[in-house]
């Protein structure tokens, strides 16, 4: 055999095992992805039923949320306590949202928008005084803007199908 040869076949070696390194460099990039996305849907879905904890736990904040749900009215600390409720509850939407938008959420087969989806879970309290006074005054300056547009929609259209 001459060296021609040899080097003709060390080259297809070369070649073959360069591709195989490929391959499974892809796979173990797919891997590591899925598992981020896994991680990130998991904290969110701690940091949800954190923010639920919060009601389930404390039967005075689940009073001052019932009362201000209600329109009743509520002390300056009462407010204080169910604003902060509704700004952990839309950190939480806007993160999901966040998420969803960098294609780390749901499934990539998914066709809903994620905040559409959940924003009704909060309409009781945002539709109440304390949730409209928080809109107005404190989510124009805490929420992003994309997120602040896509929520103020959301909340006139639950404005226009109260009047109706």
């Amino acid at each position: 055999m001459n060296w021609d040869a040899v080097i003709a076949i060390t080259e297809v070696i070369g070649v073959v095992a360069l591709i195989g390194s490929l391959v499974y460099v892809g796979k173990q990039i797919k891997q590591s992805a899925n598992l981020a996305r896994a991680g990130i849907v998991h904290e969110t879905s701690v940091a949800w039923a954190n923010a639920s904890a919060m009601l389930a736990m404390d039967g005075e904040l689940t009073d001052i949320y019932v009362r201000g749900v209600k329109g009743d009215a509520l002390s300056p600390v009462e407010a204080k306590r169910l604003e902060s409720l509704i700004d952990v509850y839309m950190t939480n939407l806007e993160d999901i949202d966040h998420q969803y938008k960098s294609d780390l959420y749901f499934d990539e087969t998914d066709t809903v928008d994620v905040v559409d989806y959940l924003a009704p879970l909060h309409k009781d309290l945002l539709m109440s005084p304390v949730g409209r006074n928080w809109w107005a005054t404190v989510a124009p300056v805490s929420r992003t803007p994309s997120f602040f547009e896509k929520m103020s929609r959301i909340i006139k259209s639950w404005e226009a199908g109260d009047k109706e």
